[in-house]
């Protein structure tokens, strides 16, 4: 999981109900367990697990998803999309089972106009603590 122990507490941060749903439900615990029964090591890693499955609440709502899906679920409407595409000889429309994307996506600090080597060079003063939060935007 990127950022591991930091990126888990962010993930809870924000999306702390879908997280207590795939603990209770995958995991058979609760998140209060972490640091009692669990390291935060290991909930890091369960929670990258988490991420890479698209079925799972965490995941669906880290993507902005309306809800969560299967990969079976989206292989079949991708061959149901192309069977109904071959059989009308023409372009369809895909299939609806798939999970919306929020319309109005927020995104947060300024990314326009900067190269790969700047954005690395800010992530590591900010791992560092070398910048301030006004410095940051």
């Amino acid at each position: 999981m990127a950022g591991g122990i930091f990126g888990f507490l962010g993930l809870v941060s924000a999306h702390r109900g879908a997280v207590e749903y795939d603990w209770r439900t995958r995991f058979g615990c609760g998140l209060r367990s972490i640091g009692a029964d669990m390291s935060l090591q290991e909930a890091a890693r369960l929670a990258a697990t988490l991420l890479a499955d698209p079925s799972s609440a965490t995941a669906a709502a880290l993507q902005g998803w309306s809800h969560p899906i299967s990969r079976e679920a989206l292989v079949l409407m991708d061959i149901f999309d192309l069977d109904h595409q071959v059989a009308a000889g023409k372009k369809v429309k895909p299939h609806t089972g798939r999970p919306e994307k929020p319309v109005n996506v927020e995104r947060q600090g300024d990314t326009s106009g900067r190269t790969n080597e700047e954005v690395r060079d800010i992530l590591r003063q900010a791992r560092d603590g070398l910048l301030k939060m006004e410095e940051r935007a």
